[in-house]
């Protein structure tokens, strides 16, 4: 073999591996989950916490059943100076599956892009709601 021919091939060789690794590296990138996903996968590791939290927030609501609408998840923040928060669409649903209402939870993480715990939620009161058709 030449010596032109086999400085060729080494640099032929080189190309390949160096793309072969560039590619592999976006695969293994493109699968990685992004930062929403990651968000979204530590609420729903929460969701019994969620659930709780409204059920025991409106009592008179008899509520049996919280869908979450995981689609509708948002990183917010309610104004100039404020934390950033997640805010994600919910429906509420008795023990006869009749819609009683929908809303928002809000969820206040320790850390908004790597959460490990929720410090504080908030939500709707939908029993105000409920008062209010028995009264009006």
């Amino acid at each position: 073999m030449s010596k032109k021919r086999a400085v060729k091939l080494t640099i032929l060789t080189g190309i390949i591996l160096i793309f072969g690794a560039i590619s592999v590296l976006g695969v293994q990138k493109m699968t990685e989950p992004t930062e929403k996903e990651k968000q979204i996968t530590f609420l729903k590791e929460h969701e019994s916490e969620l659930t709780e939290y409204i059920k025991n927030r409106n009592p008179k609501s008899k509520i049996s059943k919280v869908d979450y609408e995981w689609n509708s998840f948002k990183v917010e923040d309610s104004g100039a100076f404020t934390q950033k928060l997640y805010t994600l669409k919910i429906n509420l649903y008795d023990s006869n599956k009749n819609e009683i209402d929908g809303g928002v939870i809000t969820i206040i993480p320790d850390d908004i892009n790597m959460p490990s715990e929720i410090k504080e939620l908030s939500t709707n009161n939908f029993d105000r709601g409920i008062g209010e058709k028995n009264n009006g």
